[in-house]
C-alpha cells in the first residue's frame, strides 16, 4: 500500500493479523513528520477504518532511536494564521483519538512536541527505558497545538502539564509512569504493543468500539480545540509579519 520512500509505512501484524501498525519513517530527521507524511498518514488511516476486519492500531517510529520529533521545523517556516486554524496535524490527530478501535503508542526513545501530541492521541502509551517527554513548543513562539495542551491536562493535570508547557520541564520514562504519561515501560516496546493489541483484538469488537465511545465523550467534555486553533493561528501570523518586515 506504500513504497519503500514513503514518510509512513504501513503493514498488517498480529496473530490474526487484524492490527495496523503505522510507522513514521523519516530517521534521518528523527521521525518528524512534515506535510508530505501527515497528508500520507490521513490517506492510509482514511482507508483502514473502512476495513472490518481491523481490530486495533499501533503507530511508532522507524529504527529505535527516536519515536518522533514532532513538526519538521523547515515545514514551520512559510505558515500562516490559517495554517494554524486549520492545523492538519490537530485534525489528523482528533481523528486517530477517534479511530474505530484502540490505539497504541510504541515509544522508543524520545518523543518531543508533535510526537508527543500524537502519542497523547493513542489510547495507550509504551515506551522503552530511554525515553523522554517534552513539549518545547514555546521556545519557537508558538504552542502545543495538536491537542497537547486539552489531552496532557487531562491525562496527568493542570500543575504538571504546566511545568512541560510553560516551563519546558523534561520527563523521563520513570516520571512518565509515575505520572500516569504512559502505561507501561519495556525493552520490546513494538512487541509488548502487538501483544497487548491481540489481546483487545480477541475481546467483542461492537463492545470494545461503544466502550471506547463512552470513554471518549467523558475525556472530551472538559477540552476545545479552539483555543488552541485560534492561539496558534495568531502566532504564526506574527511569525509571517515579522518575516516580512525583516
Amino acid at each position: 500500500m506504500e513504497s519503500p520512500s514513503s514518510t509512513v509505512q504501513i503493514k498488517r501484524v498480529g496473530e490474526g493479523n487484524n492490527i495496523i501498525l503505522f510507522v513514521l519513517n523519516r530517521q534521518e530527521k528523527a521521525n518528524a513528520y512534515d506535510n508530505v507524511t501527515i497528508r500520507q498518514f490521513a490517506e492510509y488511516y482514511a482507508t483502514a477504518i473502512r476495513d472490518p476486519s481491523l481490530r486495533g492500531g499501533i503507530v511508532t517510529g522507524a529504527g529505535e532511536r527516536v519515536f518522533c520529533a514532532g513538526a519538521d521545523i523547515a515545514s514551520l517556516a512559510d505558515r500562516s494564521y490559517t495554517d494554524g486554524l486549520n492545523l492538519q496535524s490537530r485534525q489528523l490527530f482528533d481523528d486517530w483519538a477517534k479511530a474505530p478501535w484502540p490505539t497504541i503508542a510504541a515509544i522508543q526513545g524520545p518523543a518531543i512536541a508533535g510526537g508527543l501530541e500524537l502519542a497523547l492521541a493513542c489510547d495507550f502509551r509504551i515506551c522503552s527505558p530511554s525515553s523522554w517527554f517534552s513539549l518545547p513548543e514555546v521556545d519557537l513562539g508558538l504552542i502545543p497545538a495538536a491537542g497537547g495542551v486539552r489531552r496532557l491536562s487531562q491525562l496527568i493535570g493542570g500543575a504538571r502539564a504546566k511545568a512541560m508547557i510553560l516551563f519546558g520541564q523534561k520527563v523521563d520514562s520513570a516520571t512518565a509512569l509515575d505520572w500516569g504519561l504512559v502505561s507501561q515501560i519495556g525493552d520490546r516496546v513494538l512487541d509488548d504493543a502487538i501483544h497487548l493489541a491481540e489481546t483487545v483484538a480477541r475481546k467483542d469488537p461492537l463492545a470494545i468500539r461503544l466502550a471506547k465511545l463512552a470513554l471518549h465523550s467523558v475525556s472530551n467534555s472538559p477540552g476545545d480545540a479552539t483555543v488552541e486553533a485560534i492561539a496558534q493561528a495568531l502566532l504564526y501570523h506574527r511569525k509571517t509579519e515579522a518575516q516580512l518586515k525583516a
